[in-house]
């Protein structure tokens, strides 16, 4: 079904297969899946309007946004480490892009709707840049919670049985009780 052995192959190496696509995995949280496809919603609207309206630096513009919003797309629906990488490339290069694009329709004789499409990119582009960094950055640990260990230890008890008290004594010495 999925190809993960092969006659060739020792168990050693199919579980090892196994394990590097596990980790290949990342979980997205609820704010960087709403927050990724708004942006990239946005990006593709404003890329459209931008590749229609402009002319040559816009239409480069608009190239890279449309493969930053493709890239991110696929990140979305597949989940996969390196594609999270390749659109957190590809969006920096847009929001580059972007905010140079927002430049020269700023300083030139573009239309006005330009020059907000642009500048709306360019944020856009930002904003998907800022997601997939943060997703691509997130510790092994917290990126699979399912394989974490849960703690067997419950607060407030140490493992002997003894109840920690809290707050904790003072600090000053400790003097033998004398009989």
């Amino acid at each position: 079904m999925f190809r993960l052995r092969s006659r060739h192959q020792s168990i050693e190496e199919t579980l090892e297969q196994i394990e590097h696509r596990v980790f290949d995995d990342i979980r997205l949280p609820v704010w960087a899946r709403r927050t990724a496809w708004a942006a990239t919603t946005v990006l593709i609207m404003t890329e459209i309007t931008a590749w229609v309206i402009g002319g040559a630096l816009p239409l480069v513009t608009s190239a890279l946004g449309a493969g930053a919003a493709i890239c991110s797309v696929v990140t979305l629906r597949r989940r996969r480490f390196r594609w999270c990488v390749a659109a957190a490339y590809l969006s920096g290069l847009s929001t580059v892009a972007g905010v140079g694009a927002f430049w020269w329709s700023r300083t030139g004789s573009a239309d006005p709707i330009l020059a907000t499409s642009t500048g709306v990119a360019a944020v856009a582009a930002a904003t998907l840049t800022a997601v997939w960094v943060a997703v691509a950055i997130t510790p092994l640990q917290d990126s699979h919670p399912d394989m974490q260990q849960t703690s067997k230890r419950k607060w407030g008890v140490r493992e002997s049985g003894a109840t920690i008290t809290w707050p904790p004594p003072s600090a000053r010495p400790h003097r033998p009780d004398r009989k």
